[in-house]
């Protein structure tokens, strides 16, 4: 899966999806959709499978943004079974891509 590099306009094709690289800690980011929908899958890993598809226990597991949207979200990066929490964004859309940038607020 490709990474998300910040604070870089990105144009993503339909059903795509890029890795967001977070290391564990606390973050807010800034989300900016210029066209389509987007949604920001957080997932805690799981050994059965070897997988991250579990939503983070207590936390958030999707975030859905579509075009026009300028939204912050504070998101809490943890580790399970030694392995450290994964967000990825997606385009739900079967036909249309999305227009987006993400940054990490300081």
């Amino acid at each position: 899966m490709k990474e998300l590099k910040f604070n870089e306009k990105v144009l993503l094709k339909p059903q795509r999806s890029l890795y967001i690289p977070l290391n564990e800690g606390i973050y807010k980011l800034k989300i900016e959709v210029y066209q389509g929908k987007i949604r920001i899958n957080h997932g805690a890993y799981t050994p059965d499978g070897g997988t991250w598809l579990d939503p983070p226990l207590g936390r958030k597991a999707h975030y859905d943004f579509k075009k026009g949207d300028t939204s912050y979200i504070t998101i809490e990066i943890k580790t399970s079974f030694n392995k450290t929490d994964r967000l990825n964004v997606i385009v739900p859309s079967l036909l249309h891509s999305a227009e987006f940038c993400i940054d990490i607020c300081t």
